[in-house]
């Protein structure tokens, strides 16, 4: 990985994605968590902020699409509630990335696609399989649709058995996930994983941005 100022992603976005404005303070502070991520720093990361707040374009999108220019043998494994959001998200990254690297044409489908040094993108829903491809960057962007979906034990079971059965498995050595998502329940995906991390299980870094400002904001709010 090549090195990069705190402010790199930043200066990239303010470069490449006008007229957007990229200097709200909320995205500020989610820059630095996202440069941990890039160095290493951080290989686990956790964001929940309200719907409508940036997250699926900065993080999902653009920040995909800038560590695949920095680094185009990079696998990325994208994962959303269904296939179809999640190949969504696919396609607005290539559609960044093909800009400024070469793409591979023998595979550019929405759910899977390479660049011409074989690294890119893996998009998958909720419950399906990743035979065959290993990530070194995972990125879940809503496991869970919408507060209806959230009250189901069951879809959270589900949930919890795909994010252990076949996305954990198809982690390479030293990868870094990114969890974003709104909060629906305390037994969601990012619920539990902090409950594991609480009883001493891997240890998940937060980005933890509500609506309404709370005791110790980190946005001084």
């Amino acid at each position: 990985m090549t090195r990069c100022s705190q402010h790199a992603f930043q200066n990239w976005l303010n470069k490449n994605a006008k007229p957007f404005k990229w200097d709200w303070r909320h995205q500020l502070f989610l820059y630095k968590a996202l440069h941990r991520v890039t160095t290493g720093a951080c290989k686990r990361l956790i964001i929940t902020m309200p719907p409508r707040h940036g997250k699926s374009e900065t993080v999902t999108i653009r920040y995909a699409a800038w560590r695949l220019e920095r680094d185009p043998k990079l696998n990325i494994i994208l994962g959303s509630y269904n296939q179809k959001l999640a190949n969504r998200f696919s396609r607005r990254i290539r559609a960044i990335v093909e800009e400024r690297i070469p793409l591979a044409k023998d595979k550019r489908s929405a759910d899977e696609w390479e660049t011409k040094v074989r690294g890119g993108v893996k998009a998958v829903g909720v419950g399906a399989g990743i035979t065959g491809f290993g990530g070194s960057l995972v990125i879940i962007d809503d496991p869970v649709k919408n507060r209806a979906e959230a009250e189901s034990r069951t879809m959270r079971d589900n949930v919890w058995d795909w994010f252990n059965d076949d996305i954990y498995t198809r982690l390479e050595p030293g990868a870094a996930i990114i969890l974003i998502q709104t909060r629906w329940h305390e037994d969601d995906l990012a619920g539990r994983l902090l409950k594991q991390s609480a009883d001493g299980g891997e240890a998940w870094e937060r980005v933890d941005l509500p609506a309404l400002a709370e005791e110790s904001d980190p946005l001084g709010r």
